[in-house]
């Protein structure tokens, strides 16, 4: 029985190394984006958007939690776009879908092909109907999640700001930890 109990953890934590080392090869005119979102309350989907008509992202829902990913994207600029709800319930006939149309206030970040793109902390913050939304530069703690649940990206790509292109912060961050780590 312990044998076996051992073969299975093996197997398992085999195949989620396997999992986590496999990255998807990136055409030339495609990057990797980090994204992160976080919701104080709850929200049905973010749509992210980029330019062409099948450029468009979905995340959610979200509930007083956060999402962290990344994904391969094509190279441009991407506008958050909207913040989507429902209300009611299908089986009752009182379905109601709103959203929120956010494109107006311009939180956007530009995805560099061949890197691994940092685009901020998408913040959602709801009060009742009334909601904060806004992107907050918080490159430290998603650079450090990073490290923690996506090393492979961190090791095989140039992570740039997708934000602020101008800002040294990233580099000033992965020099200081690699001299830490000597």
């Amino acid at each position: 029985m312990k044998a076996l109990f051992i073969f299975i953890l093996l197997a398992f934590s085999n195949s989620l190394l396997a999992e986590q080392q496999a990255i998807e090869p990136l055409d030339a005119d495609e990057g990797y984006a980090i994204i992160a979102l976080y919701s104080k309350g709850y929200t049905e989907s973010i749509a992210l958007k980029g330019s062409g008509l099948t450029n468009k992202y979905t995340f959610g829902p979200l509930n007083h939690s956060q999402h962290i990913e990344v994904i391969k994207m094509p190279a441009g600029r991407y506008t958050w776009d909207r913040v989507s709800e429902r209300t009611g319930s299908l089986a009752q006939g009182n379905l109601l879908e709103s959203y929120m149309d956010i494109a107006d206030l311009d939180l956007s970040f530009t995805i560099e092909p061949g890197k691994l793109n940092y685009t901020g902390l998408f913040m959602l913050e709801r009060l009742g109907s009334k909601a904060t939304i806004r992107v907050l530069n918080r490159t430290s703690i998603i650079l450090k999640i990073l490290e923690q649940d996506f090393p492979q990206y961190a090791e095989k790509f140039d992570i740039v700001n997708a934000l602020y292109p101008n800002d040294h912060y990233i580099d000033f961050y992965l020099n200081h930890t690699q001299k830490v780590g000597e």
